[in-house]
């Protein structure tokens, strides 16, 4: 019970930085920020991995690692989170002119965070972050939906395991 609450607690400190961290869409976007404390001043660097996920003609089997976004009544879009070689699949199902995005990250810090954006195809796309996450962590990621730059909805969180 005790681990639960405790990866609770780390999944909300996650979705806090993470809210802040992932506004940029360059395919690695490393920002330097100042923050004051006291007297001193404190360096960090954000890193975003943010990638165009790419159309398949594969399908995936929905199950426990999959997230979903409504728009209202009707479902707007699904995300997979595949373990085996950190693939986020995705899949905007509303052609409403919104588009459908993951965004997650790895550890408490939300660094790094992870992005992945499709586009209405009407089917899957992939975005591999193989070589880009770490082995053996928490991913804590949602689904959004957006339409311009302006954020219209946000799935639960899910929490999956990297490997």
């Amino acid at each position: 019970m005790r681990t639960m609450i405790a990866r609770g607690a780390v999944a909300a400190l996650a979705a806090t930085a993470l809210a802040g961290s992932l506004a940029g869409s360059a395919s690695a976007q490393t920002a330097h920020t100042k923050k004051t404390a006291s007297a001193r001043t404190v360096h960090t660097k954000k890193t975003v991995y943010s990638q165009k996920a790419k159309p398949t003609t594969k399908s995936i089997r929905l199950d426990a690692g999959c997230n979903f976004i409504s728009n209202g009544r009707k479902k707007a879009g699904q995300a997979c989170f595949k373990k085996n070689g950190d693939r986020v699949w995705i899949r905007d199902t509303a052609r409403d002119g919104m588009r459908i995005e993951v965004r997650g990250s790895v550890n408490s810090k939300g660094q790094p965070g992870y992005r992945c954006y499709g586009n209405y195809k009407g089917g899957w796309q992939v975005c591999n972050f193989d070589r880009k996450m770490a082995e053996g962590h928490v991913f804590l990621w949602y689904v959004n939906k957006w339409k311009g730059n302006k954020l219209k909805g946000t799935s639960d969180e899910k929490m999956m395991v990297t490997s």
